[in-house]
């Protein structure tokens, strides 16, 4: 079940990887009654915006990757998302970039891990807004 209510209890969940993190907007996946996952969005301008996740077990389903790209391009109308990964996180590079993020930049020491690494994703490169879903999909279709 994909929520949106009870910010702080989502916020709460992303904090246990960013604790000095703060977000516009959260969204949690919940299976079997347990929150296993969340995607967080800040610094909207509205032609950006970063994403933030941090997830548990087998947290990532296809509803939950909809909703996670169809709220900062739909509902938002941002051309851009951006993620910021430490480059001692080669596990969080991985997972950005099998979900179809390229690396823009890498930014020396700009991280106690070494560098920074700035990676996006545009709508035009996002996969997930276009799949079938129980015979189609519209990019205008709502979700909770």
């Amino acid at each position: 079940m994909i929520v949106t209510h009870d910010q702080p209890t989502l916020e709460r969940f992303l904090r246990a990887v960013e604790p000095e993190a703060s977000y516009l907007r959260c969204i949690g996946n919940v299976l079997n009654g347990k929150l296993v996952g969340v995607v967080g969005y800040d610094n909207y301008n509205g032609a950006s915006i970063m994403a933030h996740t941090h997830g548990e077990g087998n947290w990532l389903t296809r509803e939950f990757l909809r909703v996670m790209f169809h709220y900062p391009f739909v509902v938002c109308g941002v051309n851009v998302i951006i993620g910021l990964v430490p480059s001692g996180n080669a596990r969080a590079i991985k997972f950005n970039k099998h979900l179809g993020f390229t690396t823009q930049l890498k930014i020396p020491g700009a991280h106690p891990d070494g560098s920074l690494v700035v990676m996006t994703m545009t709508r035009r490169e996002c996969r997930y807004l276009h799949e079938e879903r129980h015979g189609t999909l519209s990019e205008s279709a709502a979700y909770a």
